[in-house]
C-alpha cells in the first residue's frame, strides 16, 4: 500500500489544477484520497485500484471538475459483475460533484433550509405554499436532513436524481424536504410538521418513490401532480379536439394520457348522410401522435400518449398497422402507444377458433341503437349477437374474421413493435366498485406493386388502385376492398407455381394450400411454402359491363400478334401461307395502294400483293393498329376479346385431340406475352397454363431449300387451355376459320392443382400493397388465389369525467417486514393529500379528482425482496402473503382516511359500500383465499360503516426509470440481467440490482425465464391489486433457453398464443409490452416510462 501511496504522490508533485471558481493551485493528493477514501468507505471497493487508475489521467491545468469525472469513469471502468459496488463508488463520487458545484454557485451546501425556501419562492422556483410553514417550523425541519442518505445511490441512480428531478442549485435531500412539507401542508397545523417527517423519511430512505409528476411538479407553482389520466372521444369533432387539447395539457405537466376511439366511426363510414367519407379513426391518432411530440412532458421527455381501439372495431386493421413498417407513411403514428380493448367474447371466440365480426360503431348505433363501446360483459354480449343477426339486413358495413387469426395477427404486431397493450375490459370492469356511476373504457400480407387483382373491371397493377375502393373476386365471389399501401422497401421473395404464374409479395403472405381432394385447406406462410404445395381451387367469373367498348381490328390483332411482323420501312403487315391465304377476308387492310418490290401481280386495288416467289399474300395492315403483342386486357366486350383470341388461334394455335377430347395451345417464345393471355382468359371465365414447351438452343431445321440445317433458336413456352375451358370458349361465341374443332361438352371439368414448384429468395426490395377482403380472405393475385392482410382505471365519460389518478411505489428492497404496515399507511396518506394540492389539468379531470380521488400505491423491488430471501417467481404463496398484507393495509389505510376526512362522495351504492372489497370481490371471496381472513372480514364491516376515502388505492406501473433512482428492480417483474451496461449519452453506465454481490444466484433474468411462470405470478398479484399491473412479456427466441433438455427446441408461436390466453385465463387485467430477445442478441433498454392507466 505504502508504495503504490509513493507512486502515485512521486507522479502528480509538479501539477497544478484549476479549481471550480477558476483559480489554480497545486494539486493536493491528500484532498483525492481523502474523497477516495470516502467514496468507497463501507464497500467492497479497494481504495487503492482506484488511486492506480487515476494517475495516467492527470495532467497540468487539469479543473478539478475533470479530476471528479475521471475518478466516475475509473470507478465505472472498474465495476464489473465480481465487483459491483464500484458503481456505488461513482454514484458517491457524483454526489461529491454536485455537492461543490452547489456550494461554489450558491455559497453553502445543507444546515440553511430556510434560507434556501425562501430563495427559491423569490425566484419562483417553489410554490408559495411552503410558506405556510414558519421560520421556527422550517428550521426543524432542517434537523432532519441526513447529508448521509445521499451516499447511497449508484451511479445511475444519482444521475438521474440530479439531472432529472432536482431543480437548479437544489440538493436531493432539500428536494425529498420540500415535498414532505408541501404534502404534509393539508395537514392540520398541530400534526403537520409530525407527518411531514414521516414523510420525509419515508422519501428520503427509499422506501417510498414519488411518481415523476409529484417529484418533478409538488414544488414548483401550479403543477399538475396525476400520473395517469384516461379520456374518451365522443364521435364529434367538439369532443375529438376537446380529447387532443386535453391530451396537450396533460402532457405538458408531465402525466401519461390514455384515450380510447372506440365510439368514432369507421373508415368507410357515413359523414353527413354520405357513404365512404370517414377516414376513421387513424387521422385522429396521428394529431394525437404529434401532439405528443410537440408538448413534450415538461422538457423531461416525449409526451406518453396511449391510444385504446375495441377489439370490434371496424378499423382494426389499420390500427395494428399503424406503427409497423408496412403500408402508407401518412397513416403512421410512431410515438403513441396503441392499446387493444379485448372482451371475454372475443377470447372466448379465440379459444372455440370461431369467426368474429368488426363493425363501424356509427351504422351499429344509428341502425341498431347500441352504443357497443358503453358495454361489457353479459350486456355486451347480447348486444353483439344482436349486431351479428342484423347483418346485412340493417349491418351492411362490417368484416368477418377468425378470432384466433386475428389474434395471431395481433401478436405479430406485437413481436415487430412491443405493442399494442392488451386490456381486458370485462376483467378490469369486473373489478370496478363504480359500476353504479359507468364504466372504465380504456405483420402484412403484401404484394408488389406490378401485381395484377382480378376486379370486376378487369386485371390491374395493384399500385394503381391505390386507396379505391374496388369489388375483387375471392374466388367465389365479388368482395368490395379498399386497396392500400402496406408498406415501403420491403423484402419480398418470389413464389414460383406449376401454371407458369410467378408472384412477389411479402415472407408473410398467406397461400391456402390443401393436400388433397378430401384434406381441410390450411394457411401457410410464404416463407414456409414448400415444393409441391397445393392451392385450393378457385372459380372463376366473367368479367363485362356496360361502358366495355370493341377492341380495334380485333381478329386482325390477334393473328398479328401470331404472325405479325413490320416492313423494312417499320409498318405492320402480315404474311399469309397456305391454307392461311383463306384467312384474308377476315384480315383488316390498310386501304392504300402499295406497289410490289418484286413486280408480282396485285390481286386487288387494296395494300394487298403476291409474292409469287415466296408463294405468299402480303398484308399491310392500318396504320393504326395496336402494338404487337397487345392483349384486351380490360375494358372490352367479350366479343371483341374472344374476335382477338380467334385471331391468334388462326395464326398460332394448335388443337390436341384425345379421343374425343379436344385441347388448344399456343406457342411462343414471348412467355410474358402468354401470361397477359392467361390473365385475359380469366376476365372470361377461362382458366389456363403456361409452360415450357422447349429449352433454347440449337435446333435442326428446314431451311427451305429441301433440307435442315441447326438454328439457334430461343426457349418457347406454351398456353394450355384443357378441353373444358375449349367448350366454356364454344359456348361464348369463339369462332375460329382455319383450326378446326367441335363444341362438345367434357364428362368432366377435370382441373389440376396449382402446385408450387420453387420459393426463389430475389433479394428484392419495394413497396407493398394489399387489401382485407372480408368474405374469405382471399384474393386473385397474378390469376392465383392466395390470402391477404387482414395499471389505474376507472370511470370516464366523455367531455364530463376524465380518469385522474396519483401514484407512489413503495420501495420493496428497502422495506422491512416490521415496517409494512406503516409505510402502506404513509403512501395512502401522502397520494390522498397530493389530491388536495394538485392542479388538474382540465375541467373533467378536476371532476373525476373530486367524485372518485383515485390513488394507486404501487410496488417496484419484487425481484429483490425475493432475492433477499432465497424465494423465486414460483414461490407463489409468499407472493400472495406478501401482495396480501399490502392490500389489506392499504385499503385499512384509506378507509381510516374515510372515518378522519369522509369517504368519496361516489361511494353510496359503489361495491365498496356492499361491504365488497379488493377488486370489488365479495367478502366470501378473501374468507376463502386470504391467508389471515378474519381481518378482511372485519375491514369489510368498516367500510360499510365508515366508509372509504379513495374508489381505487393499489395500481403498480412499470417504474423503469424511478426504480433507478430508488436503486432497486422495476416494478414487480424479474430482472431481465444481472448486470449490464446500458448506453448513455458520456458512456456505458453498469446496472444491477442491489443485493446481486450476496444473492447472485437468486437473481432469476427475465430473459432466462419461462413467462408463463411470470404470468401465474403476476395473476397471484392481481388479487390483491384493484386497478392494474403493467406487465411485459418477455420471449426469449434462441434454442434450449426454456428447454435445458432439449437444446434444440426454440419457443414457438404456439407457446406465446398459450401465454397470452394463460393471462386472460387467470384474471390478469393488461399485458403491456411485448419484448423479444433474439437469437445471439440482447434487449435493447426502454426508459420510456408509460402511464399505468392506460
Amino acid at each position: 500500500m505504502q508504495a503504490s501511496s509513493t507512486l502515485f504522490e512521486d507522479s502528480t508533485t509538479d501539477i497544478h489544477v484549476v479549481r471550480r471558481d477558476g483559480s489554480t493551485t497545486p494539486l493536493e493528493i491528500n484532498k483525492i484520497r481523502t474523497v477516495v477514501n470516502w467514496a468507497c468507505c463501507g464497500l467492497s471497493a479497494n481504495s487503492i485500484a482506484l488511486e492506480a487508475h487515476l494517475t495516467t489521467r492527470l495532467r497540468p491545468g487539469i479543473t478539478t471538475r475533470e479530476i471528479q469525472d475521471n475518478l466516475i469513469r475509473c470507478a465505472l471502468d472498474l465495476c464489473s459483475p465480481e465487483e459491483p459496488d464500484w458503481r456505488y463508488v461513482a454514484g458517491r463520487l457524483h454526489i461529491w460533484s454536485l455537492w461543490k458545484e452547489i456550494t461554489v454557485s450558491r455559497g453553502y451546501q445543507y444546515g440553511y433550509y430556510a434560507r434556501t425556501v425562501q430563495t427559491k419562492v423569490l425566484s419562483e422556483q417553489y410554490d408559495r405554499r411552503i410558506l405556510i410553514y414558519t421560520d421556527a417550523e422550517l428550521e426543524i425541519a432542517n434537523t432532519w436532513i441526513n447529508p448521509d442518505w445521499d451516499a447511497d445511490y449508484d451511479y445511475a441512480g444519482a444521475v438521474l436524481l440530479t439531472k432529472r428531478y432536482l431543480l437548479a442549485n437544489e440538493l436531493p435531500q432539500e428536494a425529498f424536504l420540500t415535498c414532505a412539507l408541501l404534502i404534509a401542508s393539508v395537514e392540520t397545523p398541530e400534526n403537520r410538521l409530525t407527518w411531514a417527517k414521516q414523510f420525509y423519511e419515508a422519501l428520503a430512505n427509499r422506501q417510498i418513490s414519488l411518481a415523476t409528476p409529484i417529484l418533478a411538479n409538488l414544488r414548483i407553482p401550479n403543477g399538475s401532480l396525476a400520473s395517469c389520466f384516461i379520456t374518451a372521444m365522443d364521435d364529434n369533432l367538439e369532443s375529438i379536439f376537446d380529447g387532443i387539447h386535453d391530451a396537450a395539457r396533460i402532457s405538458k405537466n408531465g402525466g401519461g394520457v390514455g384515450v380510447n376511439l372506440s365510439r368514432i366511426r369507421a373508415t368507410g363510414s357515413w359523414v353527413m348522410g354520405k357513404a365512404n367519407s370517414s377516414g376513421g379513426v387513424v387521422p385522429w391518432i396521428k394529431l394525437l401522435n404529434d401532439t405528443a411530440i410537440a408538448v413534450n412532458q415538461g422538457g423531461r421527455r416525449a409526451g406518453a400518449v396511449t391510444v385504446s381501439l375495441d377489439v370490434w372495431h371496424l378499423d382494426l386493421p389499420e390500427f395494428l398497422e399503424m406503427q409497423t413498417e408496412n403500408g402508407d407513411g401518412r397513416r403512421k403514428a410512431y410515438d403513441v402507444f396503441p392499446q387493444l380493448v379485448v372482451s371475454d367474447e372475443f377470447m372466448r371466440r379465440v379459444a372455440a377458433d370461431e369467426e368474429w365480426t368488426l363493425v363501424d360503431p356509427y351504422e351499429v348505433q344509428t341502425r341498431l341503437g347500441i352504443e357497443l363501446a358503453l358495454l361489457w360483459g353479459e350486456e355486451f354480449e347480447k348486444a353483439y349477437l344482436q349486431i351479428e343477426a342484423s347483418l346485412e339486413s340493417k349491418i351492411t358495413l362490417y368484416k368477418r374474421v377468425n378470432a384466433r387469426l386475428l389474434l395471431k395477427q395481433v401478436m405479430r404486431t406485437q413481436l415487430e413493435t412491443g405493442m399494442p397493450y392488451l386490456w381486458f375490459k370485462d376483467t378490469a370492469n369486473r373489478a370496478n366498485p363504480n359500476q353504479h356511476e359507468g364504466y372504465i373504457p380504456g405483420g402484412n400480407l403484401c404484394v408488389a406493386p406490378e401485381t395484377c387483382v382480378l376486379t370486376d373491371r378487369g386485371q390491374f397493377a395493384i399500385a394503381e388502385l391505390e386507396e379505391q375502393f374496388v369489388n375483387i373476386w375471392n374466388g367465389s365471389e365479388w368482395s368490395n376492398v379498399r386497396i392500400r399501401k402496406t408498406g415501403e422497401n420491403q423484402p419480398l421473395l418470389k413464389v414460383h407455381f406449376s401454371n407458369g404464374e410467378t408472384l412477389e409479395c411479402t415472407y408473410y403472405h398467406h397461400f391456402w394450400v390443401q393436400d388433397n381432394y378430401k384434406s381441410q385447406p390450411r394457411c401457410v406462410e410464404a416463407k414456409n411454402l414448400q415444393s409441391g404445395d397445393k392451392l385450393i381451387k378457385y372459380r372463376l367469373p366473367i368479367v363485362q359491363s356496360e361502358s366495355d367498348i370493341e377492341f380495334p381490328y380485333a381478329y386482325t390483332v390477334g393473328f398479328f400478334c401470331g404472325d405479325g411482323s413490320h416492313s423494312a420501312e417499320g409498318l405492320p403487315e402480315i404474311d399469309l401461307y397456305g391454307s392461311k391465304k383463306a384467312l384474308l377476308p377476315h384480315l383488316a387492310i390498310r386501304n392504300h395502294r402499295w406497289g410490289s418490290p418484286w413486280g408480282s401481280k396485285e390481286l386487288d386495288t387494296l395494300a394487298v400483293y403476291h409474292d409469287e416467289k415466296q408463294d405468299r399474300i402480303v398484308c399491310k395492315l392500318p396504320l393504326d393498329i395496336p402494338p404487337k403483342f397487345t392483349v384486351p386486357l380490360n375494358g372490352y366486350t367479350i366479343k371483341s376479346r374472344l374476335d382477338w383470341f380467334a385471331g391468334l388461334l388462326d395464326a398460332d394455335g394448335c388443337v390436341f385431340r384425345n379421343g374425343c377430347n379436344e385441347a388448344l395451345s399456343i406457342t411462343s417464345v414471348h412467355k410474358n406475352f402468354l401470361l397477359d393471355i392467361r390473365l385475359m382468359l380469366q376476365t372470361l371465365g377461362i382458366d389456363s397454363k403456361v409452360s415450357r414447351y422447349f429449352d433454347g438452343g440449337y435446333q435442326s431445321m428446314p431451311d427451305g431449300k429441301g433440307s435442315k440445317k441447326d438454328y439457334l433458336c430461343q426457349t418457347a413456352y406454351r398456353l394450355l387451355i384443357s378441353s373444358f375451358g375449349l367448350f366454356q370458349l364454344g359456348q361464348l361465341g369463339l369462332k375460329t376459320y382455319r383450326l378446326q374443332w367441335e363444341l362438345r361438352k367434357p364428362q368432366r371439368e377435370a382441373s389440376h392443382f396449382i402446385r408450387v414448384e420453387e420459393i426463389e429468395l430475389t433479394c428484392r426490395r419495394d413497396d407493398t400493397y394489399c387489401f382485407t377482403e372480408p368474405l374469405r380472405h382471399l384474393g386473385m393475385f397474378n390469376g392465383i388465389l392466395t390470402g391477404q392482410c387482414q395499471e389505474s382505471w376507472s370511470n370516464v365519460k366523455p367531455g364530463e369525467e376524465a380518469h385522474t389518478c396519483n401514484l407512489v411505489s413503495i420501495n420493496l428492497a428497502n422495506l422491512e417486514d416490521e415496517k409494512r404496515a406503516e409505510i402502506c399507511q404513509i403512501a395512502v396518506r401522502i397520494l390522498d393529500n397530493t389530491i388536495e394540492l394538485t392542479s388538474p389539468p382540465f375541467a373533467a379531470s378536476a371532476t373525476h379528482n373530486a367524485k372518485y380521488r383515485t390513488i394507486g400505491v404501487g410496488c417496484m423491488g419484487l425481484a429483490d425482496w425475493l432475492a433477499k430471501r432465497h424465494l423465486t417467481y414460483t414461490h407463489l404463496q409468499e407472493i400472495s402473503d406478501l401482495f396480501e398484507d399490502i392490500g389489506y393495509y392499504c385499503t385499512a389505510a384509506s378507509m381510516s382516511l374515510a372515518q378522519e376526512r369522509g369517504a368519496y362522495p361516489a361511494f353510496v351504492g359503489s361495491e365498496w359500500s356492499k361491504g365488497h372489497l379488493i377488486g370489488a370481490k365479495p367478502v366470501q371471496w378473501f374468507l376463502q383465499h386470504a391467508s389471515l381472513p378474519e381481518r378482511f372480514a372485519k375491514l369489510s364491516q368498516d367500510i360499510k360503516q365508515h366508509g372509504i376515502r379513495n374508489s381505487h388505492i393499489t395500481a403498480i406501473a412499470p417504474n423503469t426509470s424511478s426504480s433507478l433512482v430508488q436503486g432497486c428492480t422495476a416494478s414487480v417483474l424479474p430482472v431481465y440481467s444481472k448486470f449490464f451496461y446500458e448506453k448513455w449519452a458520456k458512456g456505458s453506465v453498469p446496472i444491477a440490482p442491489p443485493y446481486i454481490r450476496d444473492n447472485l444466484w437468486f437473481y432469476v433474468e427475465n430473459k432466462t425465464l419461462d413467462q408463463k411462470k411470470v404470468v401465474r405470478a403476476i395473476a397471484t398479484i392481481q388479487q390483491w391489486i384493484d386497478t392494474g399491473i403493467s406487465m411485459e412479456l418477455l420471449f426469449n427466441l434462441n434454442a434450449g433457453v426454456y428447454f435445458p433438455d432439449e437444446p434444440e427446441r426454440s419457443l414457438t408461436a404456439l407457446d406465446i398464443f398459450e401465454t397470452i390466453m394463460l393471462a386472460w385465463e387467470l384474471g390478469c387485467k393488461a399485458i403491456y409490452y411485448i419484448r423479444t430477445v433474439q437469437k445471439d442478441s440482447f434487449k435493447e433498454s426502454n426508459e420510456q416510462c408509460v402511464a399505468c392507466a392506460s
